[in-house]
This record gives C-alpha cells, sequence and structure tokens, in this order.
C-alpha cells in the first residue's frame, strides 16, 4: 500500500470522519521508526505521565507523524511543545520529507527540556525551538508559509492561535487542533466560530476513545 496516496486521497475532501479513522487504522501500522527512537518515545511518555506533563497519546503522535508523511509536507509549525514528545513525532516525519519544524511553547522549563529531548533523539537539526507567546511570536515572523500546523497550546485560546496562523498558511496547508472532545468548556466557544469559516474543509476525528483533533485543509 502507497502510505501517502492511500490517505492524501481522503484528504482531498474532509467529510466522513468513519472514513479517515477507517484510513488510518489500515495506514497505521506503516508508521515505523527504528527501535532506539521508540524506546526513547516510550520512556518520555512515561515521565510525562508521571510528571503530569499534557502530551499527546502514543497513537495521537502515531497519527501526526503519519498525517505529516502522507501529505508530503515539508514546512511545519507546532504551538504548544510541552517536553517535546508530539515534537519528536512530528520531527521524525519532517525529516523523512526533508522539511522542517518551528515550534513554540510559553513555558521556559518545558522549552528547554524539548530542546534536550529532541537532541536526545537526534532530531535538533529538524527543529527550530521558540520561546513566549506564539501569538506574538508568530506576529513577528516574515514572508512564512506553513502546509502543516498542529496547534496544542492553550486551549481557550485557540481562535486566537487560528486568527494569527491564517496568514501564514499555504495552498492546500493541513491544520490539527488537537484535544477539542476532552475539553469541552474550554474549546466550545473555538468550535462554535471555526464551523463557519470558508475556504476549509473541516472534520473532527476521534482519534481516541475519550479525545480527538479537529482537522483542516484549505482547499483555496
Amino acid at each position: 500500500m502507497n502510505l501517502k496516496k492511500s490517505w492524501s486521497n481522503y484528504l482531498n475532501s474532509l467529510k466522513c470522519s468513519s472514513t479517515l479513522i477507517r484510513a488510518f487504522g489500515e495506514c497505521e501500522s506503516q508508521v515505523s521508526m527504528n527501535s532506539e527512537l521508540t524506546d526513547f518515545l516510550k520512556g518520555l511518555k512515561q515521565f510525562g505521565i508521571e510528571n503530569d506533563i499534557p502530551n499527546v497519546t502514543e497513537r495521537g503522535g502515531r497519527f501526526l507523524n503519519m498525517l505529516v508523511q502522507m501529505t508530503g509536507s515539508k514546512s511545519g509549525l507546532e504551538i504548544g511543545s510541552a517536553n517535546g514528545y508530539s515534537t519528536i513525532w512530528l520531527a521524525e516525519a519532517f525529516r523523512n520529507n526533508n522539511g522542517k519544524l518551528k515550534s513554540i511553547d510559553f513555558s521556559q522549563p518545558t522549552h528547554e527540556s524539548a530542546k534536550e529531548n529532541l537532541n536526545k533523539a537526534g532530531l535538533s537539526d529538524v527543529v527550530e525551538f521558540y520561546f513566549g507567546n506564539a501569538l506574538e511570536v508568530i506576529k513577528a515572523w516574515n514572508d512564512q508559509r506553513f502546509d502543516f500546523v498542529f496547534v496544542d497550546g492553550e486551549k481557550r485560546s485557540y481562535w486566537d492561535f487560528w486568527e494569527v496562523i491564517q496568514p501564514f498558511l499555504a495552498d492546500r496547508a493541513v491544520i490539527a487542533f488537537d484535544d477539542v472532545l476532552s475539553f469541552p468548556e474550554k474549546t466550545k466557544p473555538f468550535m462554535e466560530k471555526i464551523k463557519n469559516v470558508l475556504g476549509f474543509d473541516q472534520v473532527v476525528l476521534p482519534i481516541d476513545k475519550d479525545d480527538g483533533v479537529l482537522l483542516m485543509t484549505k482547499t483555496n
């Protein structure tokens, strides 16, 4: 099965959540990493659980990795590095695509931890880290275009993040907002507004049993 072709066919029009989840299930086993990096991710995930670090799930990380590879994305943005767990999943895929990733976090300790962990994972050359308020950091950039964006920052700021990233989206860009099902009280205002946005296909994918990702593709 051609990994990129099998999933990208569904991304052309995000209409059916169940179809997309089924496609993910069919292709998930093809997402592979070397055993050393896999073991490092397992240890990092366990550390996050023990220290209450809000990382994505392993399945969520695998989904992000697969999504980047299947879309052929080469210029990525992550809002919310935490300790770098999701960043590693993303960076490994961008390395395979000969691409680069920018990652922003507003917490100094986790920002430093993410940089350290990406270095240990051998992926520091793929990622450019930024410390600070993502809204201010992004506004300061010039001539940037992203074909993939993963948003996992402060949930109540999702609409603000959306507004600031729009000018930086490339044609056919893919955008993923995490935790839209597990934090309904925080993400409801955003979800009510985003559904009326034109020029984007969108669907909520229940990647995990109690959570999901809002996936969007730019159509024009």
